[in-house]
């Protein structure tokens, strides 16, 4: 295969990935050719509900769709697009990995290696592995190309030491009590304490323990957890803990030991509420 045929192939590749994550009837040809299981529910789930494809959403504070990270690529994307052609969602996974795509179909692979760097490489890693772990059996096989497509960009990007701005401006504070919004902005938000949560996977966890949980959104359903059942929830976290920490044992770049940091300062965090909770109680 020469360059440009691999090139070539890489970009097929991207642009299916871009389709089957925006598209909730993607073609199936495309659909065969990543190895799906589609179906439209669980694209809903998985896109609208556990994983949304936004990088705001796990490189902000809430989290929400929005803020500094959709202002910073919005400022990285005016060097390389006109005005015009401007996205409304500059964050989103599917038209970043389009734009990456063109960039190298158009022979600027230095442009597109800038981008995955200040735009992709702070949290698709991270995305890849949660598709894998929780994504609807049939959609699961997006987060394994996702992990490999990243896995050869890694290679280029090697020789990159410091972190994305994302990542470096990525606020550190964490909360020592009970207090309910600055504890769960921290948890429910992976940039401060490196967890993926998806709520079908808190409403199983809690089921494995026995636990009911209200219905609502995520985040009112977490809150209602901790007050009810406060230990039990904690135990719920410390075991996602252990759970991902293993997704960065292979990944040894700056990056992959962001991520692996941060999960250990919040299973630290986690113990020592816990030990607050087992006194109170006590």
């Amino acid at each position: 295969m020469t360059p440009q045929t691999h090139s070539d192939h890489i970009a097929e590749i991207i642009e299916a990935l871009a389709e089957v994550i925006e598209n909730p009837d993607p073609h199936p040809a495309i659909v065969e050719a990543l190895g799906l299981d589609w179906s439209r529910d669980g694209f809903t789930e998985l896109f609208d509900f556990d994983l949304p494809p936004y990088a705001s959403y796990y490189l902000s504070v809430g989290p929400v769709l929005g803020g500094e990270p959709v202002a910073f690529l919005r400022d990285l994307l005016a060097n390389y697009l006109p005005p015009q052609v401007q996205p409304a969602q500059p964050d989103s996974l599917a038209f970043l990995l389009r734009l990456v795509s063109l960039l190298e179909r158009n022979d600027s692979p230095q442009r597109a290696m800038a981008i995955v760097y200040e735009s992709l490489s702070p949290w698709i890693f991270t995305y890849a592995q949660a598709a894998q772990r929780f994504a609807p059996p049939g959609l699961s096989p997006i987060g394994r190309v996702l992990q490999e497509i990243y896995e050869q960009w890694r290679v280029e990007l090697n020789a990159a030491s410091a972190l994305p701005y994302l990542l470096r401006s990525a606020p550190l504070a964490a909360p020592d009590t009970f207090e309910a919004k600055p504890l769960l902005d921290y948890l429910l938000s992976p940039v401060m304490s490196g967890l993926v949560i998806p709520r079908s996977e808190l409403i199983r966890s809690a089921r494995r323990h026995g636990l009911g949980v209200r219905p609502g959104g995520r985040r009112f359903s977490f809150e209602s957890l901790l007050t009810t059942s406060p230990s039990q929830t904690l135990d719920i976290l410390l075991n996602a803990v252990d759970e991902q920490l293993p997704w960065y044992d292979e990944a040894h770049d700056p990056i992959a030991c962001w991520w692996s940091a941060r999960l250990k300062r919040t299973a630290s965090l986690i113990t020592d509420l816990r030990a607050q909770v087992d006194e109170q109680q006590n």
